[in-house]
């Protein structure tokens, strides 16, 4: 199974092939811009992969599955990496797709029997979802205050924040190990599934909101 990744969802941008056996990695630093580079960062690792007689179009055009992250996480970052990997579909409409929930990924590298991810939402938000040890989800994601936060037990971040138990580091890897289990459990979703899951209004709509109380 030939499998791209793509993860824009926060600062750094995590790009992932599996391509005939092979695994391939790439990862933007935090000053990268996701739309200045995302593109160019898959045209490399595709490029990277290619054989003498090959070109990336050809590479690309063998991708099996596309494994998107999408949310919760950065406005502009979700909507870079959804809209590039519906910009890939219109071309490769064969290919089968994962949505990756960032919570999940975040909750897939502890070891903990039962665990709350969470990730700043900045603003006194805070994005949190509980799992057990086979990542079944038993919280939905959802947005919380602080006082929602501060008294839960096995909170897991890749970030470091005041009341997290255990820090976990994103990568990569890490992307591709879960959606080969995604892939594995026939995790895959339809075109017009591929949705950004925000968990809290724009700014525009939460200003919206309040000019029409």
């Amino acid at each position: 199974m030939n499998t791209l990744c793509i993860n824009t969802c926060f600062n750094e941008a995590y790009i992932a092939l599996e391509y005939e056996g092979k695994k391939f990695f790439k990862e933007t630093n935090s000053s990268a811009k996701h739309s200045e580079n995302l593109l160019c960062e898959i045209e490399k690792l595709l490029e990277e992969v290619k054989k003498p007689n090959q070109t990336s179009s050809d590479v690309l055009n063998n991708i099996d599955v596309l494994s998107v992250v999408v949310g919760p996480g950065s406005f502009t970052g979700l909507r870079i990496g959804i809209a590039t990997a519906k910009a890939i579909l219109v071309t490769h409409a064969n290919m089968r797709i994962l949505a990756i929930n960032s919570l999940e990924l975040i909750a897939s590298l502890s070891k903990q029997k039962e665990k709350t991810a969470i990730i700043d939402g900045l603003s006194g938000f805070y994005f949190i979802a509980k799992y057990d040890e086979k990542l079944i989800c038993l919280d939905n994601p959802k947005m919380v205050k602080f006082d929602e936060v501060k008294n839960l037990k096995n909170l897991v971040s890749f970030e470091t924040l005041p009341f997290t138990t255990e820090i976990v580091k994103l990568s990569a890897q890490s992307l591709l190990d879960l959606s080969n289990k995604k892939i594995n459990l026939n995790n895959f979703i339809l075109e017009k599934e591929l949705l950004p899951l925000y968990l809290r209004p724009s700014q525009a709509e939460a200003n919206l909101n309040a000019n029409n109380k």
